[in-house]
């Protein structure tokens, strides 16, 4: 096998989890695939010798470059005044299981309010595990700083309304859950509409869609389509407790090979997002 075909190989193989980690940094598919790009672009210039792991180096070239992109884009400031500093930095796992669901959309929504390395830090450590070692490295800082950044990014999304307005009873959490598998199970369009709020939209990582799928879809009409059109997966789910919330989960040999994660208001469904990245998978306690 020849380098570049070899390189292609891995490449290949890394991809889906190198656009998901794009994509959520950066909120945008269409930008994410460009970055992604040119990671491939710089991958096939490089010496391989100089590289020690693949898959960390292209994470981080990936990373760096949603970083450059989101600061010609737009003017940040360089700290936000009413972040309190954390004496500890503690992180609280609870807490940050509770929010890891709905960081995709709630980051979009306060984007403005996050600064670049902010919002690289919530997501590489919150929504796809890195230590904080790593995240430093990402953004050319130390581990403490960076737990710092996560921390106070954090403390936005939490403060955001996108995640307060939502339904905190399990009990309704849960009927809403049951509803949505049943209709999909079914290919139930009343069903299905009458649980999804209209203005519903779903995220996925790559790793969870067809060839070519959107990773971002927004409407109750396209929801609809989409999950009549995945209705014989759907057949093989189930409703799950997903960190303590009621989701949905795919299994696959013993192993969650799926898992949707809900935010609903008013016994509807708002935003869910489907997770088949194994790093994000791997962060996940998955219960009957």
């Amino acid at each position: 096998m020849d380098d570049n075909t070899d390189r292609d190989a891995v490449f290949r193989r890394e991809r889906p989890h190198l656009l998901a980690v794009a994509f959520r940094v950066l909120g945008s598919e269409a930008d994410a695939q460009d970055v992604v790009q040119e990671a491939w672009i710089r991958y096939l210039r490089v010496e391989l010798e100089n590289i020690d792991n693949v898959s960390a180096w292209l994470t981080t070239v990936v990373t760096r470059l949603c970083l450059d992109l989101l600061r010609r884009s737009r003017e940040y400031p360089r700290e936000p005044a009413d972040l309190p500093e954390s004496a500890d930095d503690v992180d609280d796992p609870e807490e940050v299981a509770l929010l890891a669901g709905d960081l995709t959309e709630a980051m979009t929504i306060v984007l403005e309010e996050l600064t670049p390395p902010q919002r690289v830090a919530l997501i590489l450590h919150d929504v796809f595990g890195a230590p904080f070692d790593e995240v430093a490295h990402v953004l050319g800082t130390t581990p403490g700083s960076a737990k710092k950044l996560a921390s106070r990014a954090r403390t936005r999304v939490r403060q955001s309304p996108s995640t307060a307005d939502t339904d905190t009873d399990p009990g309704t959490a849960r009927r809403v859950v049951s509803a949505f598998l049943k209709a999909a199970q079914q290919g139930d369009i009343d069903g299905l509409v009458k649980i999804l709020h209209p203005g519903v939209t779903r995220t996925a990582d790559p790793q969870a869609l067809p060839p070519g799928a959107a990773l971002r879809v927004h409407g109750v009409r396209t929801v609809v389509t989409e999950t009549r059109a995945l209705q014989a997966r759907a057949r093989q789910a189930l409703v799950a407790a997903i960190d303590g919330q009621p989701g949905i989960v795919v299994m696959a040999e013993q192993s969650p090979r799926i898992a949707l994660i809900f935010r609903i208001a008013d016994a509807r469904i708002v935003h869910y997002d489907v997770i088949a990245d194994p790093q994000r998978l791997a962060l996940l306690s998955i219960a009957d």
